[in-house]
């Protein structure tokens, strides 16, 4: 099978197989990972705390997922997939953009926040949270208003060469469970499963995303409660750092990559320089409509 270039978290890859979700392959050019499919190691030597399903060291995190593949992410440039038999090709890709990519960043020295974001005229503006708490619903309801799709479920986070964090693009798709995609009028009777047991669909951006990093304006942390109303809270301080150590991807492995204090470094860095709001939210219903009214007036002040 013929190799594929694209484009995705800033920098360029090489696939052995075609991947819908990171939008129209590339002419040739130079790369910067290289993915392949072929044997794994069963065990990485001098793993610290390696266990049944992740082995980790400071250059190589050999990870699997049973059912589907084992996956070997090392030097920062390179992913090995083994996939198990009659394993397909879009589960293969999930992980590869998800756990596979965050933990290649990583090695790479980019942060990996657990967030979607938008682009925005002052600015990157990302939604974080943990799984569930509406980040890609309320990036669909920015996208309605006419917003650009910045990222959805990874954003690669890099310091430039003057310390300023910027935001890379991620790929052109974003995920939607079925009570959102409702929600908002969206039809996932032609959309792909994300797994075949789950209720969340794989949506395409309606165009092709820009290729510029954007510098990071805001960082809204959405917060269900059972209180009524919606209300944003300002954060200061060490409660600025701490959104980055509880919504980092993979954020156990750093200690054993060696990373833990380039990641606290990165992160007092970033929060340093940026916006930070919680966003507190009824539990239920969700209002994406006026949450995306709430956090649109903010950061447009």
């Amino acid at each position: 099978m013929k190799e594929m270039i694209y484009s995705a978290f800033g920098l360029t890859w090489r696939l052995p197989f075609p991947c819908p979700e990171m939008g129209t392959p590339r002419a040739d050019s130079a790369v910067d990972v290289q993915v392949s499919l072929g044997q794994v190691p069963e065990a990485l030597p001098q793993a610290r705390d390696a266990g049944p399903f992740q082995q980790v060291t400071p250059e190589a995190v050999l990870f699997s997922f049973p059912g589907v593949a084992s996956y070997l992410v090392q030097n920062g440039d390179e992913i090995i997939i083994q996939p198990e038999p009659g394993a397909p090709e879009t589960r293969l890709r999930l992980f590869l953009l998800g756990t596979a990519a965050a933990l290649l960043l990583h090695q790479r020295s980019i942060l990996p926040l657990h967030a979607s974001g938008i682009r925005t005229p002052h600015g990157a503006v990302l939604f974080t949270g943990h799984s569930g708490f509406g980040k890609s619903t309320l990036l669909a309801t920015f996208l309605e208003r006419g917003y650009a799709m910045l990222t959805d479920d990874v954003a690669a986070i890099r310091l430039d060469g003057n310390g300023r964090p910027l935001v890379a693009p991620s790929y052109p798709h974003f995920k939607l469970w079925a009570d959102s995609a409702e929600l908002l009028h969206k039809a996932t009777e032609n959309l792909e499963r994300v797994r075949p047991e789950l209720e969340k669909f794989a949506v395409p951006a309606a165009v092709a995303l820009d290729d510029r990093p954007l510098p990071l304006h805001t960082v809204y942390v959405l917060t269900p409660t059972n209180e009524p109303g919606l209300r944003l809270e300002p954060l200061q301080d060490a409660r600025k750092f701490n959104v980055f150590l509880d919504h980092t991807w993979q954020k156990m492995a750093l200690k054993r990559m060696n990373r833990h204090a380039e990641h606290f470094r990165q992160s007092v860095a970033i929060a340093n320089q940026i916006r930070l709001r919680r966003v507190y939210r009824p539990e239920k219903p969700f209002q994406p409509y006026a949450l995306a009214d709430l956090i649109e007036a903010d950061f447009l002040a």
